[in-house]
């Protein structure tokens, strides 16, 4: 992974996953988050790309808003995503295989020096989903 940063989508993974979900079409943008968030299960390096798609879901929840600005995907700021209700419970669980010692992600970021930093970044998001999920179930009751 060439990384510039620390930030969610300072690596060409988040970029890369950035422009997949920009030209997808807005029907179609729900399943290229999920297809992120799933495949933390595999052997690839897909922890930026899911963490990525994470700040998305956190990003499109209600009162959300971009943990990280100028490499995101532009298709949030044009309101063309909806987060469906399964979305953020699979982006937390996600980021919790993600965060773990042994994944390849914390391995890069641990060879680094920055994983500490890293996982931050991780947890902002999780909080920010955490915040914006029981947000949006206050105001549905």
């Amino acid at each position: 992974m060439e990384a510039w940063g620390i930030g969610v989508f300072d690596n060409d993974a988040a970029v890369g996953w950035a422009d997949r979900f920009d030209r997808s079409t807005p029907p179609a943008r729900a399943a290229v988050v999920r297809s992120a968030l799933q495949s933390v299960a595999g052997a690839d390096n897909s922890g930026s790309a899911a963490l990525a798609a994470a700040a998305v879901v956190a990003s499109a929840l209600p009162g959300g808003r971009l943990l990280s600005a100028g490499y995101g995907p532009k298709g949030l700021s044009e309101n063309q995503f909806q987060v469906t209700p399964d979305l953020p419970g699979l982006a937390l669980r996600a980021l919790s295989k993600v965060r773990v010692p042994e994944s390849a992600w914390s391995r890069q970021w641990r060879e680094a020096g920055l994983l500490d930093d890293a996982v931050a970044v991780v947890d902002a998001v999780m909080d920010e989903i955490e915040v914006r999920r029981d947000l949006g179930l206050e105001r549905a009751s």
